[in-house]
């Protein structure tokens, strides 16, 4: 049996988001020079990688399509990230961006599942009924769960996110607080099955 493959989102699970102080946006970053990875990501990616997991990148990028940044520029965005994501040797396979608006109403976007399908039938070699999708939004775990892949909440323990998830009938495999967490859960404990994610889902904590 094939070792799982792990979906990342990007934005928030890779790199930190950006806080436009004038408008109190938040948005992904909108040029190279804005990119910030995370605290342990790099490391999180070489452990992985050397435990013989394979890596993959699952993104919603709309902000050309918003014209908010060019193409040029949001594909250097991506590349930086990678590069600076692999730096210790961390090997991501493929890339899959979605460029659409949500209101384009397309296939890929998630929380529809169709880059997650994509990414797993460029990579056969690994195994679907033991792959994840890792993300800090409930659209990464509603595209996760439409292909019943585990699905890792990277977050806050939050009452609102709880709420959220309790409405629409979603259960992450785990909840953790980021990516570091998450890779810690999977090299440090046996693998567990999607009837045992309430062991590693906190309960819920007011909102700080």
């Amino acid at each position: 049996m094939g070792k799982p493959l792990i979906l990342l989102d990007r934005d928030g699970v890779l790199n930190a988001l950006v806080v436009d102080p004038e408008q109190g946006t938040v948005n992904s970053p909108l040029h190279p020079s804005q990119v910030r990875l995370l605290p342990g990501v790099a490391e999180a990616l070489a452990h992985l990688t050397e435990a013989g997991y394979g890596l993959a990148v699952v993104t919603n990028q709309p902000a050309w399509a918003k014209n908010k940044t060019t193409r040029a520029n949001l594909e250097a965005v991506h590349r930086t990230v990678l590069a600076e994501a692999t730096r210790l040797g961390g090997r991501v396979l493929s890339s899959h961006l979605c460029l659409h608006r949500a209101e384009d109403g397309c296939a890929c976007r998630k929380p529809r599942p169709g880059m997650l399908r994509e990414a797993l039938a460029c990579h056969v070699e690994y195994d679907p009924s033991q792959s994840w999708m890792v993300g800090d939004g409930v659209t990464d775990v509603q595209a996760g769960a439409a292909l019943g892949l585990r699905t890792a909440f990277l977050g806050p323990r939050k009452c609102d996110a709880c709420k959220i998830m309790e409405q629409w009938d979603l259960h992450p495999t785990v909840w953790v607080a980021d990516l570091a967490a998450f890779t810690t859960y999977l090299l440090g404990e046996p693998e567990k099955t999607h009837g045992n994610s309430h062991e590693t889902r906190p309960a819920c904590q007011g909102v700080r």
